[in-house]
Formats: C-alpha cells, sequence, structure tokens
C-alpha cells in the first residue's frame, strides 16, 4: 500500500477539532485532545455513569518499523487505527498517545464490559496486515482502567491504564490486564525503586557483588566465578537481580549499571592479580547494552583503565542473545575477543541454538544450563537417561569445537558424579559453592582449592 505523505490524514472525517488536537499521521485524537476529553468525563460521571480507558500497545513494533522503514511502518500505523476505529462503539473515541499507543475512551463501560471490549481488541489484529507485498502477524497488549476512583485525574486514569498494559505483557505478549488496587501498589513500589536506582544506590553502595565458585571437577580446585548483583535496599532487604534488572532495562539504566558491574569487577580482578590470585570471572551482559552498540568499546575502555589482564574477564550472554540480531552480536563480540577478553555462552541447550551458527561465533566458553542438570538424578528413569544422554552430548560438541565446558547447576554429589563421568572439566552449583562476597571467596578458596590458578 502506498500513501501520499502531503494527503491529508486519512481520519480527520472520523473527528472534530483543531490540528493542534489531533495526530498528524492518523487525524485520531492527540495525548492533548484525549486528557481533554477524558476531564470532561470524568466531571460528568455519576455512580450509574462511569467509563473505562483501555490503552492499547502493538507488541514488538519497534522491531517491524526497522524492518519496514518509517514510510511504511507509518502506513501500518495507519492500518492499525482504521482497525481499532473499526471495531469501537459509537460514542467511544479512539485516539493516538505517542508512537504505538493508542488509548479508547468506552463511555457507559464497567471494568466487565472492558474487558471484554479488551479481549476483542487483542482479537482483531489476528488476520495478517498486507504491506508491501508483505503478511504481518501483529499481537497487542492491552491494560483497562475504569473511572470509579473519586479523586482521580485524567493523567492518573491513562497512567493506570499503561500500567495494566505493561501488567499484560509481563505475562506474555497479546494479553489484557485490569488495573487493580494490587497493581497500583505493584507499580508504585516498581516506580521508587526504579528512581532509587536511577539516584542513589550506586552512590551510596547499596548494590554489591557476589561471585559463584567455578570449580574444576577432577580436582576440586577453584579456577573461576560468577559475578551477580545483589542490591542491599534500606526497607526491603536484599534484592535479587531478576527484581531490579527488567526495571533498569526499562528504564534505560542497564548501560550505567553494566558499566557500574564491569568497573567493581575490574577492580576485584585487579585486586587479585596483585596478589597473585588468578581467577577467570564472568560478567552477565545485558541484551540491552548490545542494542547501544557501545558494548564492545565499553569492556575494553574498562579492561585498559583497571590494567587487567584481559583473559581472566569473561562476558556472558545468553543462548538466545546469540540468535537475536546475530551480525551486531557477532561483531561486537569479535572485537572483544580481539582484546583478549573470552567470551561464554549461558544457559547453553535451554533453547534452540543452531550449532552451525554457534560454531561461526566467537565463543570461548559453553555453559550447560542447569534446567538440564536437575534431571541427572531424577526418580524418573526415562528423563534421567534422556538428560544424561543430551548433556554427554552437548560435552561432546564443545569438546569437538574446541570450547571450554562448564556445567551449571550441580546440586547434589550424584549429579556431581555424573558430571564428572561424562568428562564435564568445569562445573558450578549450589553443592560446590553459593555466591559469595569477595572475603568469603578468598577464604573458600584457601579452603577447598590445593593452589591458585597460575598466569
Amino acid at each position: 500500500m502506498s500513501r501520499e505523505h502531503d494527503a491529508p490524514p486519512r481520519h480527520v472525517a472520523a473527528v472534530s477539532g483543531t490540528a493542534a488536537q489531533h495526530d498528524a499521521l492518523t487525524g485520531l485524537p492527540n495525548r492533548i485532545e484525549i486528557l481533554a476529553l477524558i476531564t470532561t468525563e470524568l466531571d460528568r460521571r455519576t455512580p450509574d455513569r462511569q467509563f473505562s480507558v483501555l490503552l492499547v500497545d502493538i507488541d514488538g513494533f519497534r522491531e517491524f518499523n526497522d524492518a519496514l522503514g518509517p514510510a511504511q511502518g507509518d502506513d501500518l500505523l495507519c492500518m492499525i487505527a482504521d482497525r481499532l476505529l473499526a471495531s469501537t462503539r459509537p460514542g467511544d473515541t479512539i485516539g493516538r498517545l505517542t508512537g504505538d499507543e493508542f488509548v479508547v475512551i468506552a463511555r457507559g463501560c464497567h471494568s466487565i464490559a472492558a474487558r471484554a471490549m479488551a479481549a476483542g481488541f487483542t482479537s482483531i489484529f489476528e488476520p495478517a496486515f498486507e504491506l508491501g507485498g508483505h503478511q504481518l502477524t501483529l499481537t497487542a497488549s492491552v491494560g483497562v482502567a475504569s473511572s470509579t476512583d473519586t479523586d482521580i485525574s485524567a493523567t492518573q486514569l491513562v497512567h493506570n491504564a499503561a500500567a495494566a498494559m505493561h501488567a499484560a505483557k509481563a505475562v506474555g505478549r497479546n494479553e489484557h490486564h485490569v488495573f487493580t488496587d494490587e497493581l497500583h501498589q505493584t507499580n508504585r513500589t516498581r516506580l521508587e525503586l526504579i528512581e532509587r536506582l536511577r539516584g542513589i544506590a550506586m552512590v551510596e553502595r547499596e548494590l554489591t557483588m557476589v561471585y559463584q565458585p567455578i570449580v574444576e571437577l577432577a580436582t576440586g580446585t577453584v579456577v573461576g566465578a560468577e559475578a551477580l548483583i545483589r542490591w542491599n535496599h534500606p526497607e526491603l532487604g536484599l534484592l535479587m537481580p531478576d527484581t531490579f534488572i527488567p526495571l533498569a532495562e526499562d528504564a534505560d539504566l542497564i548501560v550505567p549499571l553494566s558499566l557500574w558491574i564491569l568497573a567493581e569487577v575490574a577492580h576485584t580482578i585487579a585486586d587479585w592479580q596483585a596478589r597473585n590470585i588468578h581467577l577467570q570471572v564472568g560478567v552477565n551482559i545485558s541484551p540491552a547494552h548490545f542494542a547501544t552498540g557501545t558494548l564492545a568499546t565499553d569492556v575494553i575502555d574498562t579492561v585498559d583503565t583497571y590494567g587487567i589482564e584481559p583473559g581472566r574477564l569473561a562476558l556472558e550472554l545468553s543462548e538466545s542473545q546469540t540468535l537475536h540480531d546475530l551480525d551486531a552480536v557477532h561483531y561486537q563480540l569479535r572485537d572483544v575477543q580481539r582484546h583478549g577478553v573470552l567470551i561464554a555462552i549461558d544457559d547453553f541447550g535451554s533453547g534452540f541454538s543452531s550449532l552451525e551458527r554457534l560454531a561461526t561465533l566467537p565463543v570461548d566458553i559453553l555453559k550447560i544450563d542447569k534446567s538440564l542438570t536437575q534431571h541427572l538424578d531424577s526418580d524418573n528413569l526415562h528423563r534421567r537417561r534422556a538428560m544424561t544422554t543430551l548433556c554427554t552430548a552437548l560435552v561432546d560438541v564443545t569438546t569437538t569445537l574446541g570450547k571450554d565446558t562448564v556445567i551449571e547447576g550441580i546440586e547434589t554429589p550424584e549429579q556431581l558424579q555424573i558430571c564428572t563421568d561424562m568428562g564435564v572439566t568445569f562445573g558450578q552449583g549450589h553443592l560446590l559453592g553459593r555466591p559469595m562476597p569477595v572475603a568469603a571467596l578468598e577464604q573458600f578458596i584457601t579452603r577447598h582449592s590445593t593452589h591458585s590458578e597460575s598466569a
């Protein structure tokens, strides 16, 4: 479909008002007009005359827009607006907030009816969109907020719908969610965590690093560690990374946080080097850091600034990261590896990596996922044999490719024995050592290693 860019917006006839109140692309009411209309509805409402706001966000639209280009991306937004307009009831208003976010004012619609409407909005995307000779299958996440709160403002009502939409995305795409008091508290806590992370968490040393030992199975010698971040929150206590790393990614804080982690780990490695403690330390890398295109430069600058041996630092990325935007990942990893820093694939075996692609990636270490390890001593004999066969095959593949193998999640003596018997060189897991602060790791090394690895 082609569209004249100097033609008037296609939906101008469907709405009224001035150009300043409408989106230039779709002709739908813009954010200013939507907030004004919601304010009017709030002033008019009675206990028997309530309304709901639905926020519709197109899942993964950025990827479609990047692939199609801006012009066809705009055409796609107009096609989406057409479908949404066709699906709304007479008397309802649909507007475009920004980007790929649309909002619906559903008049005379309580939360139960609005939930049904939201489910209908997710279904209207099922027929593929035909654009530029392509069949594009889209989905949407929808958040619902109702006007029952007596003191709510238009801005807060839209904010509530957005919070519900994000909750829908959190459980999977193509979902809908209704705003509740519990979600309000969750969202409030989320915002408070983001603001503290943005402000004083790093400055006040609330963030800290712990290190889980990586052990040579044949000798019990500690040869390395995986660096893991923790947050000692003054009110909420110890927070694990799965609580706040997604928040950092959503709030565009992941790069500053990653730089802080790299600096902390590099400082520790430099201190160990000065005291003749030679360990290889793995650092987890966020996909968002890859997306900036600065990862290689950031890592190399950190290595050079702290004067550490590059081979003592390993970047760990998940198996799924290696398959997403492969070219961008490849050139950044290659630059880092050329500088001497090692590359590790974490959670290997949990996805469906192409072995052909794996063979071409600049990878030094493959870490077999703990989801496989946990079944090695399963009471289910069939599953036990299957997982043992699979892990053995993965070890053989990594050996053939000339990579080091670390098997994660070793938690029982039987799992340890099976891993040793299948020829795994290195292991990691609670049986071998839990994550611990630097000082505790140094004591652990003294107790469990017969010697430090030489440089």
